[in-house]
């Protein structure tokens, strides 16, 4: 031990009674602030106060040193452990799993550390070898597929293709590796590749019709299949194609399809006969009774009050059931659209209307039927197509239930939004249901739990092919003698882009000015009724577009009104002629259009920004779209 200090010149009790502390003290005191454990004081032994507040001092200053002591023995012993550690993090990120902390059974921080690293070590080794296994599975199963696969960068350069990619498009595939997508692609497709991050990223698109350029040969057409690969936060990493040269798979299905629509339009079309029949009737009776009164009036000059009422009631009526044959001949033609295969936005409740006033003839005759409609996401789909799908599945659910029993049968029809935000249709019947064994198979091509001549196992199929291309599924549940319920899932269509409403002409009110307007239509009878609907306005008309093409030579007109489809020459080459001559007029012109039509005619209507009314319309529905269009001479 340090040598004790001399002896204090006076008692502490004579320090403290004049309140100043010993020098010594206040060394001893300062020594110990600065770390200087070595510190004592020398003691007299006498048990007196001096004495003790020696030993305290003397007590203080061994258990401070003793405690850095151990403290830096401690930090020592930890470091060195610590540096131990960090080698075998090196190790194990360097790829060796085996490696192993040594533990000291002390139980203290550090040997907390080295078991939790020795467990971690064992958890990412098995990962790794898993990894490994699925690695090489994954490798094996690409390279083992017949469709062509290809992983882009998030910029479109290839980064991996499988053997069957390089096949189709007669390459090697490590030739691919580092080539932009447009490099195996037609020209044709450039606009395609330029979008493909922003296709995949609105949402993954199915069965893409797609031109191919290999390395020898003409283009090849494959169908492509496009999604997303997404890091764990979200962000995107790459792009996947798939593709498939299904060129003949394709055909088949088409005629499949079609098949399908004939088989299911036969009973369609009795349902759309007795619909229409039934207005078409009471129009023409109340036609006729207005013609004999009109006679009369003509005859007598006079018509009572009660007459008048009883005209215009049959007028009213009349109108009436040709809005009804409207709306059927409509859904007809939402039905005969399926040929098309450009996808809409579609509100999936007012499908189903359509697809229901198609077949509320035969629907009456098996079950009561009730709606239960709930908020539904648009879809993206061909319209034709769904409507077909929803046709089959209520043909089936009717045809489930026997004839002559509606009042003891019901079938319920649920739409609303699923958890996940898919849009969901549900079909439930209190048919004969499907047995279990044979729910496996319904989707089945050319299966059919009906007899012979009834059923021909294309609808289902149909279906469930028409549901999985626009990237939806079909879920059944069902009992024997107690029914069956189909629910379709359909993925919620992308936003819409956002409209510039700024620049959006206002429509007309009821001060607005006469227009001078042309009406074009190889039925005269449309002309004429055009005209009377069309009274406040000044109104030429044509009975070709031949004709039209003169009278625009010599008369500004405001608008023009112009069937789509007409004998010698059509609306379409009247507006490629007007877009050279009169540009502005051309933007102005509204078309008409009375049904069904080709590939060409969708083609040129996708491709300019005219308006289109379609046929019978009335003038709730074309006076705001005359005043629209009108406005863009102001």
């Amino acid at each position: 031990m340090p040598e004790e200090t001399g002896a204090p010149t006076s008692s502490w009790m004579e320090q403290r009674e004049a309140r100043v502390l010993p020098d010594d003290l206040v060394q001893a005191f300062t020594r110990l602030a600065k770390g200087d454990f070595t510190v004592r004081l020398q003691r007299n032994f006498q048990r007196d106060t001096d004495d003790a507040i020696a030993f305290f001092v003397n007590v203080i200053a061994e258990q401070l040193a003793r405690l850095v002591a151990e403290r830096e023995r401690v930090h020592e012993d930890l470091s060195a452990g610590v540096a131990l550690l960090s080698e075998n993090f090196l190790a194990l990120a360097a790829g060796d799993f085996s490696v192993r902390a040594s533990t000291t059974g002390r139980r203290d921080a550090l040997d907390t550390l080295a078991r939790m690293f020795n467990v971690m070590a064992v958890e990412v080794g098995t990962v790794f070898a898993d990894h490994e296994k699925q690695r090489a599975l994954l490798e094996a199963t690409l390279e083992s597929m017949v469709d062509g696969v290809v992983l882009l960068s998030a910029k479109g350069i290839i980064q991996r293709a499988n053997g069957a990619m390089g096949s189709l498009l007669g390459h090697d595939a490590r030739e691919l590796v580092g080539q932009p997508i447009e490099s195996v692609l037609a020209e044709t497709e450039s606009a395609f590749a330029a979008s493909l991050r922003d296709l995949v990223t609105m949402t993954p698109f199915k069965n893409r019709d797609t031109l191919f350029r290999p390395a020898r040969g003409e283009p090849v057409r494959m169908a492509v299949n496009g999604s997303p690969h997404r890091g764990a936060d979200g962000s995107l990493l790459g792009i996947v194609l798939v593709a498939r040269d299904d060129r003949e798979l394709k055909e088949l299905e088409t005629q499949l399809q079609v098949a399908d629509r004939l088989a299911t339009m036969g009973t369609v079309a009795a349902g759309v006969a007795h619909e229409i029949n039934n207005p078409l009737a009471y129009v023409m009776s109340n036609l006729q009774f207005v013609t004999e009164e009109l006679a009369t009036l003509a005859a007598t000059g006079t018509l009572t009050e009660s007459r008048i009422a009883d005209v215009t009631k049959a007028l009213a009526a009349s109108r009436e059931g040709a809005r009804r044959v409207k709306q059927i001949v409509g859904d007809l033609r939402t039905f005969s659209r399926a040929e098309s295969a450009t996808p809409a936005r579609l509100d999936v409740n007012t499908l189903m209307d359509s697809a229901l006033a198609l077949i509320q003839n035969e629907l009456r005759h098996h079950a009561r039927l009730s709606k239960e409609y709930g908020t539904v996401p648009a879809v993206l789909a061909n319209e034709g197509r769904l409507v077909q799908v929803f046709l089959n599945l209520i043909q089936n659910a009717a045809q489930a239930i026997p004839v002559g029993s509606a009042e003891q049968h019901r079938i319920r029809i649920v739409t609303g939004t699923d958890p996940t935000g898919m849009a969901s249709v549900e079909l439930h019947d209190t048919g004969c249901g499907i047995p279990a064994e044979q729910l496996p198979h319904i989707f089945d091509l050319f299966f059919t739990t009906k007899t012979v001549g009834v059923g021909t196992g294309l609808g289902l199929s149909i279906c469930h092919r028409i549901v999985e291309s626009v990237g939806g599924r079909i879920e059944v549940k069902s009992t024997v003698g107690a029914g069956s319920m189909f629910r379709i899932l359909l993925p919620p269509a992308p936003p819409e882009s956002s409209i510039d409403v700024s620049s959006a002409a206002p429509v007309a009110g009821p001060q607005a000015r006469a227009l001078r307007v042309l009406v074009i239509d190889d039925e005269r009878e449309i002309c004429e009724s055009i005209q009377r609907v069309l009274k406040d306005h000044q109104v030429d008309t044509a009975t070709s577009a031949a004709l039209a093409l003169e009278l625009t030579r010599d008369i500004a007109y405001d608008v023009v009104l112009c069937d789509l489809l007409m004998p010698t020459m059509t609306g379409m080459e009247l507006h490629a002629l007007l877009a050279k001559d009169k540009p502005a007029l051309a933007e102005r012109m509204i078309f008409m259009t009375g049904g069904p039509f080709g590939h060409g005619v969708r083609e040129f209507l996708a491709r300019v920004t005219n308006p289109r009314i379609d046929k019978p319309f009335d003038a709730e529905e074309l006076l705001p779209m005359l005043a629209v269009e009108g406005a863009r001479r102001e």
